[in-house]
């Protein structure tokens, strides 16, 4: 029985509109005016639902935003429009300066108001975003270097002795150039050390970017926490081996790392549409235990998991006659429409325990995707008390979300 007004109600009666700015690839210097107020001083990345995050161990005082002239933001080229919509609505202030393939300059004045706001709710279709201090203009070549050094010179006042240190850089240029992406981090890592900084990526809390374009180069200073996400450019590759069943589980493992969910075990779990059972398989490796729904059969290298219980009916059927609030967590990777997808796991919601969390994914339409996404965050809010939604690296034609029952 359905028990709230659903997203296909919704998406028929709403008077929205959703309409998109999509934007032509020149002339717009002065593409926002305006304002955003707010502050990031003292702010920290949330943990949801009780479930431990990674801990960003950076003392950097955010002051040194106030130095920033501008950011550089990446995203998946495919995005621009929506990602550009999203910022034209929320951050009025910012000024577009150039772009690249996968990522844009914007003029700011105030890049403290920047981060304050990505913290308030994010932006869906943002990979990753990076103050710069310093630019520029490069030729591509390795004579560049003494230009990237002297860069990173000017930034050293602003960092932490006491911080570790990653460095972070992204060539988004259609020219070729003399040096790679690792050989400039390298560069810079070098340097760093030689000033006695720390330079360890995977304690790190602090970042040193650097995006360089065709003829311009952009470096910053920020805290890892601040830049949406932990890799460079938002990129982040996994490398396939026998034991994955499927690509899916690189986007759970993507979900976990990006929305800071730990993973216990004995913790349980329930996987809607499971086959062929990428999303059971990782969530059984993490030692969960499992409950499988789907009429289609799973991986025989899942059903051999003896924490894994597969149950070959619909979630309908499933949910008849079972006892409510028994699971921590609930996943649904299911290729349907996205308001039958929402309304499922809001009234599958019930089987979820007090904090407990459903990670989905949204398959979106061709036209229309973030009508969609608005109408799903809307079902969702009445069911689940917190909502967040990402496009993330291994996403394709969809959007990740995370609901805290």
């Amino acid at each position: 029985m359905r028990y709230h007004q659903s997203a296909a109600d919704i998406c028929l009666k709403t008077d929205e509109n959703p309409a998109l700015y999509i934007l032509c690839r020149d002339g717009y210097n002065d593409f926002y005016s305006g304002e955003v107020t707010g502050s990031v001083e003292g702010i920290k990345r949330e943990k949801l639902c009780g479930f431990s995050g990674k801990e960003y161990d950076c003392s950097m005082n955010r002051e040194i935003y106030r130095n920033a002239s501008g950011f550089i933001v990446s995203y998946k080229s495919t995005d621009e429009p929506l990602l550009f919509n999203e910022m034209k609505s929320r951050l009025n202030a910012a000024a577009l300066q150039k772009r690249g393939e996968a990522s844009a300059d914007f003029n700011v004045q105030n890049y403290e108001e920047v981060v304050a706001e990505i913290k308030r709710e994010d932006f869906i279709f943002m990979a990753h975003i990076h103050p710069y201090m310093q630019k520029r203009d490069i030729e591509g070549k390795t004579t560049d270097y003494e230009i990237y050094l002297d860069m990173l010179r000017e930034l050293l006042p602003m960092l932490e002795k006491s911080d570790t240190m990653v460095c972070q850089c992204k060539i988004d240029s259609a020219v070729q150039m003399e040096y790679s992406n690792k050989e400039l981090t390298a560069l810079l890592a070098e340097e760093l050390r030689k000033h006695g900084f720390v330079v360890e990526p995977q304690k790190a809390g602090t970042v040193i970017s650097l995006t360089v374009y065709d003829k311009q180069a952009y470096m910053g200073v920020s805290a890892m926490e601040d830049n949406v996400s932990d890799w460079t450019g938002g990129v982040l590759f996994y490398s396939k081996n026998e034991d994955i069943i499927c690509r899916a589980e690189f986007k759970i493992e993507e979900a976990c790392k990006t929305f800071g969910i730990g993973l216990a075990a004995g913790m349980r779990a329930l996987d809607l549409g499971a086959a062929p059972g990428g999303w059971t398989h990782f969530l059984s490796r993490q030692g969960l235990l499992v409950d499988a729904v789907d009429p289609a059969e799973l991986s025989d290298k899942v059903l051999q998991m003896d924490n894994v219980k597969h149950y070959k009916m619909t979630a309908q059927e499933f949910v008849k006659n079972r006892e409510k609030a028994s699971y921590d967590i609930m996943v649904n990777d299911m290729k349907m429409d996205t308001n039958e997808s929402v309304d499922i796991s809001c009234e599958m919601s019930s089987q979820l325990k007090e904090g407990g969390i459903c990670l989905m994914t949204l398959k979106l339409p061709k036209t229309g995707a973030m009508k969609r996404i608005k109408i799903a965050r809307k079902v969702l809010e009445r069911d689940f008390s917190q909502v967040k939604i990402r496009k993330l690296y291994y996403n394709r034609s969809e959007v990740t979300v995370l609901a805290v029952k």
